[in-house]
């Protein structure tokens, strides 16, 4: 009992500056919570003023990007129509004609065949280059929408985009939260 008396005895005047030490530690640490808590708000609200001043742009970006994917979209739903196959010679009007005469007029008909082929093939190969040159130039117009976006500070998600669009403050907030999480992933 005694050593406990004395233990205690010997920590009673260093009680007093310990308990300031933990104090101080307790207000450091929620002054920090307040600093960033204020430095978060400031970066909110400097977001939401960038947001504003660009919001015009960023909106035709969206229905850039939104319509070009549209057109992409019902471009490859196209298909190729055949040009009109000739006729195959009537058999009852074939029964009138002379045997020589059917003959000259299936000739005819396997050319006109032959003739529709190469004509068809050719429209298709050309309707594909045509498709193609489509699909390329859309494509390059969705690629400078999202490197405009991507420019402007947009992430390239639906939900960025509709932030941004709308300037929403929950939105952003919750955009900006989003991706401090990402990133605090990417860190581990």
């Amino acid at each position: 009992m005694d050593q406990r008396a004395g233990t205690g005895k010997l920590l009673a005047p260093l009680l007093p500056p310990l308990l300031a030490l933990l104090l101080i530690s307790c207000n450091g640490a929620k002054r920090q919570q307040q600093q960033a808590a204020e430095l978060r708000q400031r970066q909110l609200t400097a977001m939401l003023s960038r947001c504003r001043s660009q919001q015009a742009t960023v909106r035709q970006q969206v229905e850039n990007l939104a319509s070009t994917n549209v057109r992409l979209s019902r471009l490859s739903l196209q298909t190729y129509t055949s040009l009109p196959r000739p006729p195959a010679p009537d058999p009852e009007l074939l029964a009138r004609f002379t045997r020589e005469d059917q003959e000259l007029e299936l000739e005819r008909h396997g050319q006109a065949l032959e003739r529709w082929r190469q004509a068809d093939r050719a429209g298709k190969r050309r309707w594909q280059e045509q498709q193609q040159a489509r699909r390329g130039a859309l494509i390059a117009g969705r690629e400078q929408a999202l490197a405009e976006l991507s420019r402007l500070g947009v992430a390239p998600t639906a939900e960025a985009r509709a932030a941004w669009s709308s300037c929403d403050q929950a939105q952003l907030e919750a955009l900006k939260s989003a991706q401090a999480g990402l990133v605090l992933q990417r860190g581990r």
